[in-house]
């Protein structure tokens, strides 16, 4: 996955926002063109992933355009597949039917309910666009286009998390993803509130599946799949800086959008080839060899912190280390993931099937191994 940076400005202030970048950076067409030129000689893969990024991308909407004519034009041997995360409030039908035509993933930030979504999502002119990107996302649904709208918790928002998801179902917005603000700490009452929103939500997830109501949410479905495989319950680095990597507006070459805005992260350039064992070292680089925050855990297959290193190096100063909030939050999922986990279960084995053959079918294709609990689903349903 190659993510393109148009440019580091946006028509939002959002108080979450974790880009804080020292310089304003505008793509121009001539540098876009050279990094896609990067992107040929380097890619290797049978399918190329390009997503477009900022601040807010739709700001340069003309240079995803011409960068999208340019690949389809030298890119016959090789299927390309394109993604975009937005605000949504410069969507439009033209823009709509051009990602329809170019097979686009949409991912939109949208925090959900109005009262909820304008608490921290503030338009740089001071007007609230709540209106225009709820009806813009309304759009994309509609379209077909592929797409998942993605919620950001905060400390002043975790009273809204059920009434957010149950508002986005209700919508027929059923493809949704919560992510913590990266500088959230608990209180002692935020943890409550947290636990009980989260168990809430787990429970009408229950309800909507044994009504036949398809709910995608990436903190149970995106799961899942940790919790079915063994991956030797140690640290596993993602793919940043290996085979992901982040291309800023002059070129650089980052591994992970939380560090983008960190010089010392950088790990390449468009203008020089890069030397991808880069990546690899730097991660080494940032691994503290004497942590011990999660050697008796015993949910590290499970814990976002065992695979996000960037994340946990934004907050901890090591890509092995993850935050507290992290700790207790993946914790919480756990619990949660496994209580939908057996009353999937408790179903006959034809709705056993639909709903863990996927995950069952993707271990065995990508020859990793089954934990425990895996083990049982695999062994009852042949």
């Amino acid at each position: 996955m190659y993510t393109i940076y148009l440019t580091t400005e946006c028509n939002f202030m959002c108080t979450y926002c974790y880009e804080d970048y020292r310089h304003k950076l505008e793509l121009s067409e001539e540098k876009l063109m050279n990094i896609l030129q990067y992107i040929f000689e380097e890619d290797c893969s049978e399918i190329l992933r390009i997503c477009f990024m900022g601040g807010e991308p739709l700001l340069k909407k003309d240079l995803i355009c011409k960068a999208v004519e340019y690949l389809n034009s030298y890119s016959k041997a090789k299927e390309v597949r394109y993604f975009i995360t937005t605000n949504g409030s410069l969507i439009d039908r033209d823009f709509i039917d051009f990602m329809k035509k170019n097979n686009f993933t949409a991912r939109m930030s949208f925090d959900g309910c109005k009262d909820c979504h304008d608490i921290n999502r503030i338009p740089k002119n001071g007007h609230t666009l709540y209106e225009e990107i709820y009806q813009n996302i309304l759009l994309v649904r509609d379209s077909g286009i592929k797409y998942s709208v993605r919620l950001t918790i905060t400390n002043n928002t975790i009273k809204y998390m059920l009434k957010n998801i149950i508002f986005l179902s209700k919508n027929k917005l059923n493809s949704i993803c919560m992510i913590l603000d990266i500088n959230m700490n608990f209180t002692k009452e935020l943890k409550r509130i947290f636990e009980d929103q989260v168990s809430q939500i787990t429970d009408f997830y229950i309800k909507q599946y044994d009504n036949g109501n398809k709910l995608i949410l990436d903190q149970v479905d995106g799961k899942i799949f940790n919790v079915l495989c063994d991956f030797g319950n140690r640290f596993i680095m993602c793919d940043g800086g290996t085979s992901n990597f982040k291309i800023m507006p002059d070129g650089k070459i980052f591994p992970c959008g939380f560090v983008t805005n960190n010089p010392n992260c950088e790990i390449g350039n468009i203008e020089i080839n890069m030397e991808h064992y880069k990546g690899k070292e730097l991660a080494v680089s940032l691994f503290n060899n004497k942590n011990t925050k999660c050697s008796d855990c015993l949910i590290k297959d499970f814990c976002t912190g065992m695979k996000c290193g960037y994340m946990n190096y934004a907050k901890t100063g090591a890509v092995n280390i993850p935050s507290d909030t992290t700790c207790f939050s993946e914790k919480i999922y756990y619990e949660n993931v496994m209580k939908v986990i057996n009353h999937i279960r408790q179903q006959d084995i034809i709705q056993q099937k639909m709903y863990f053959g996927p995950y069952i079918q993707a271990i065995i294709d990508w020859g990793l191994h089954f934990s425990n609990t895996g083990k049982e689903i695999y062994e009852f349903l042949n």
